[in-house]
């Protein structure tokens, strides 16, 4: 909920303050729902966590529709109310099992980099993943994938769970050691805006850990703002199909991470007609676990979005946020619409000359 800071006139960080009102109401002994019980059970364990999101795949089969990505129908403990989004199937490969087919020794690299996932580009969207990888190879940038990572967190704080987001934050730290790398990468400006907002505070306890999350922090960057920023990738690179392109700017990313402009000059360098498009900057409706408690708010955001995007007649959307891409992608699906949903990084790689 990065939007509720930036409006406030005072500057109060009005989601910090409702997470910690809610997570205090917990602990106060109200009997906690099932769904944290949950939630922190999964989370804590990564193996088991991992484990459930590959058993997902199997028992959706019956529900899936391969061809498009999507299920066929909601699962029954979604109401009718839901409906307004077809909702992705789990991927048959998870991207870490991709990744010792995926990984390249470079020698002599520029920059070494690790490549944070989340759980949508692992267990949902490996292709984006893989998008990174196509873009990076070649440009002596040595990309690693740490088996070791598991879910930023986000989730559980939301709910309340603040001992739960702790322990992940530790199991992260423990995965990427900042001092061995020049940068850490994200797909999702949810991960992102998370690591950089909330493991400071989630960690304020342990000062021994104050200098690796800060370190951790400061090599933190979003997709788009390492490409411009440090790539500097330039259009002589791409095919500059003049495909027309709209953006939706996910709130984590231009209000949390306060990075507006990169992800517009990665079309640009890419050669892609970027439509400017009404409400770019207003949230798609998904906000994490939101969609899911408010799904009648959710939904007409959702529809005025994609109206907006269809006004300009583009081809294709892209945005930042694999949580978008599930948003707008089934969105616009279940409305029949024919614009096509992709991460940025799909995009661009698919512009991408080869090496």
């Amino acid at each position: 909920m990065p939007g509720l800071q930036v409006v406030c006139p005072a500057g109060i960080d009005l989601p910090h303050l409702i997470k910690e009102t809610y997570g205090e109401v917990l602990r106060q002994g109200y009997p906690k729902p099932f769904k944290n019980k949950l939630l922190a059970r999964v989370l804590k364990d990564r193996r088991l966590f991992h484990f459930l999101l590959r058993r997902a795949y199997l028992a959706q089969k019956p529900l899936a529709r391969s061809a498009e990505g999507f299920i066929r129908h909601l699962p029954f403990f979604f109401g009718k109310e839901h409906g307004f989004r077809s909702l992705p199937a789990i991927a048959k490969t998870p991207f870490r099992d991709m990744w010792p087919r995926l990984y390249e020794k470079v020698d002599h690299p520029r920059y070494r980099v690790a490549l944070f996932g989340g759980c949508l580009v692992d267990f949902v969207y490996p292709e984006q993943g893989h998008a990174l990888v196509k873009l990076l190879k070649n440009r002596g940038v040595q990309l690693e994938y740490p088996m070791a990572q598991t879910c930023c967190g986000l989730p559980a704080l939301a709910m309340g769970e603040k001992d739960v987001a702790r322990e992940v934050a530790l199991q992260n730290l423990q995965a990427f050691d900042p001092a061995d790398y020049d940068y850490l990468v994200t797909l999702c400006a949810s991960c992102a805006s998370f690591f950089k907002e909330a493991y400071p505070r989630l960690l304020a306890d342990t000062p021994e850990l104050a200098g690796k999350v800060r370190q951790l922090t400061d090599k933190l960057m979003d997709f788009s703002s390492f490409m411009i920023k440090v790539l500097r990738v330039s259009p002589e690179e791409f095919h500059g199909s003049r495909k027309k392109v709209a953006y939706h700017a996910p709130c984590h990313l231009c209000r949390g991470l306060g990075v507006t402009q990169e992800p517009r000059n990665l079309l640009a360098a890419a050669g892609l007609d970027y439509c400017t498009a009404r409400r770019e900057d207003v949230c798609c409706g998904m906000a994490g676990s939101y969609s899911f408690e408010f799904p009648e708010l959710s939904a007409e955001l959702l529809r005025q979005k994609l109206e907006a995007v269809e006004e300009t007649g583009a081809e294709l959307l892209v945005t930042d946020c694999p949580g978008c891409v599930l948003q707008l992608r089934g969105g616009m699906d279940k409305r029949g619409g024919k614009v096509q949903v992709k991460h940025l990084a799909e995009a661009v790689a698919e512009e991408r000359k080869e090496p």
